[in-house]
């Protein structure tokens, strides 16, 4: 692809916007299969598998199609190449949950775990794994810091192109949420800055796979029924971890303690590693 390539205002707009539509219709109609083979005498767990399978397929191909006949762009110019992961994001991937976590325990609180059928625990963790952290983390990052990323380095600059997208990125996840102010601003502010964390490492990786191994198991461990941090128990998680604190600066308000203060401070390292590595690559950003 030539960087000369100029996408206008029209384009632009009607990639991000086709690209969000692309995730949401893949999403739905992969949840819509997975449910109706349990439908059908299917277990759960199987229904999860396939749903898991059809999402980042689906998505794959609606991206392909905004790119080709929108943008004249392969998928490989939005950074959704081969499959590619620095050491060093692998390590990161495993080490921000592991952050966050460690944060928590020393935060008072008590472990419950509440008693799960074999079924519901196949169940609970196929959902988690395969669903919520491994296909979602792929196709979120394949849209937002795959093409919409790239559209809006092509037509604005690299820090737009970081800025914009992690703010939409945020603001997405507030769509069927009930949420007062506080909540609200949070999780803004959590989402943008992780997304600014997700966008830097697709930089500094030169492809999306990085940030989307971080994005899955940030997914399994911290959004999933895995693990639950917070100050009520669940009883769809496995394991619990009960605050005894209501402060919605721990709790992360309306939306989580991926809205946290411990998760914000847990990104802003990993952006600080990030930018320190750009820096030493004379990347210009």
């Amino acid at each position: 692809m030539s960087e000369k390539l100029e996408i206008d205002t029209k384009r632009m707009i009607s990639a991000i916007v086709l690209s969000i539509l692309v995730l949401i219709a893949a999403q739905l109609v992969a949840l819509f299969a997975g449910d109706g083979a349990a439908a059908l005498g299917a277990h759960e767990a199987m229904g999860n598998v396939i749903a898991a399978i059809l999402y980042p397929l689906f998505t794959l191909f609606g991206l392909k199609a905004v790119c080709n006949k929108v943008l004249k762009l392969s998928l490989e110019d939005c950074r959704i190449s081969k499959y590619k992961i620095k050491s060093i994001w692998g390590i990161s991937a495993i080490l921000l949950p592991m952050l966050v976590v460690a944060g928590f325990l020393l935060v008072s609180g008590h472990w419950e775990n509440p008693p799960m059928s074999q079924p519901q625990l196949v169940n609970a963790l196929t959902g988690s794994i395969l669903f919520i952290g491994l296909a979602a983390g792929f196709v979120e990052e394949a849209v937002f810091r795959g093409v919409i990323m790239k559209v809006l380095e092509i037509r604005w600059n690299k820090k737009i192109a970081i800025l914009a997208p992690s703010i939409l990125f945020a603001a997405l996840h507030v769509i069927g949420t009930k949420m007062d102010f506080l909540s609200f601003l949070q999780l803004i502010i959590a989402g943008s800055v992780v997304g600014i964390l997700f966008s830097l490492v697709t930089y500094e990786s030169g492809n999306i796979w990085s940030s989307a191994l971080m994005h899955s198991l940030w997914n399994i461990c911290m959004g999933s029924g895995i693990l639950y941090i917070s100050s009520e128990m669940s009883p769809n998680s496995i394991f619990n971890y009960v605050l005894h604190s209501n402060s919605f600066l721990l709790t992360g308000g309306d939306f989580g303690i991926e809205a946290s203060c411990i998760s914000i401070a847990a990104y802003l390292i990993f952006i600080i590693i990030t930018l320190i590595l750009l820096r030493r690559k004379q990347y210009k950003i």
